[in-house]
């Protein structure tokens, strides 16, 4: 399989509070971030060596602007990368609270990324086979939803390795059923699934966390399942075996991105395995380990910096970074 991958989602601004440890309410002023998670997640694949295109929507002013250069500056293709006049750029304010949780609020109605459509996913892009990677935000409104189908139709038909992270945000969805529905379904059809312990409950329909991995063991035999569990590091089920990676203790500045990181790193690590991984074959139990353990020091990272986009490490800061803290 080449080493290329194909990221599709929503490519937004992050408004970060300029004082953490506060609520929206609370902020006295915001910091223009780009972001977006499978954005997010195209920066750090290109950061890490592997040829990378975004599929989504910007709307035709200065923040759609401003995110296309900022993904051709950290080496994402953009050639399948639309914009629009028929909405805004997507804005997203976020606070970190005392507890280093994130307060949300998306100004998204619509957004420019909700308008992507059919028309926009070019089959072309897909017949080189690689990794396709994508999150349920653009499954939340319709065209979005049905150009996302479109495009993993597309990834299957030419053999992708398929990518898949819920990145659940109850407040974009209707209706929390349909959500669980169609992150369900999308699941089903990935051979990478990431989620954090609150997706997992979710997915599961449970408050408990031990039933929510049973459930996911159970329900997606044929995928790679990671648990990011923060500062803890990450859990991977797979085969009915559970493989606890640690995390890394860095200095913390802003969450944001960590799971994308992660996903990032996870998924250029194990690039001599995407094939079987595709096709179902079981890869070593060391080569998991080390890619997971990789993952998390690309999420670590990503935290030590404000914003997403401008945190995602190099390959090179990656590989200090895990030499100066041998696990």
């Amino acid at each position: 399989m080449e080493k290329r991958a194909i990221c599709l989602g929503e490519l937004l601004i992050d408004f970060v509070s300029t004082m953490s440890g506060v609520t929206l309410k609370e902020a006295p002023g915001f910091e223009k971030a780009p972001g977006g998670a499978p954005a997010n997640v195209a920066v750090g694949l290109a950061k890490l060596g592997i040829e990378t295109y975004f599929i989504g929507k910007v709307g035709k002013d200065a923040f759609g602007d401003f995110l296309r250069e900022t993904l051709m500056r950290n080496g994402v293709r953009v050639s399948f990368l639309t914009a629009t006049e028929k909405a805004k750029t997507t804005l997203a304010f976020v606070s970190l609270t005392k507890e280093g949780e994130r307060d949300f609020v998306f100004y998204r109605d619509p957004g420019a990324d909700m308008l992507l459509d059919q028309g926009d996913i070019d089959e072309e892009i897909f017949r080189s086979s690689g990794v396709f990677h994508c999150g349920s935000i653009t499954m939340t409104h319709e065209p979005a939803c049905s150009a996302t189908l479109r495009a993993l139709s597309l990834a299957e038909k030419h053999g992708c390795l398929i990518s898949f992270d819920p990145n659940l945000r109850p407040a974009l969805w209707k209706n929390l059923e349909e959500a669980r529905s169609r992150m369900l379904d999308t699941a089903d059809r990935a051979h990478i699934l990431k989620v954090n312990e609150e997706e997992a409950m979710f997915l599961a329909d449970t408050t408990l966390v031990n039933q929510a991995l049973e459930f996911l063991e159970r329900r997606f035999t044929r995928a790679l399942i990671t648990v990011t569990l923060g500062k803890r590091g990450c859990l991977i089920l797979t085969h009915r075996k559970r493989i606890e990676i640690p995390g890394f203790t860095v200095p913390v500045v802003d969450t944001t991105g960590a799971g994308d990181g992660f996903v990032a790193g996870l998924l250029s690590s194990l690039y001599m395995f995407w094939k079987d991984l595709r096709d179902g074959r079981s890869v070593p139990q060391d080569a998991l380990y080390y890619a997971a353990l990789r993952a998390n020091a690309v999420g670590a990272l990503t935290t030590t910096k404000k914003g997403a986009i401008p945190a995602l490490p190099t390959q090179e800061e990656v590989e200090i970074f895990m030499e100066e803290n041998p696990h």
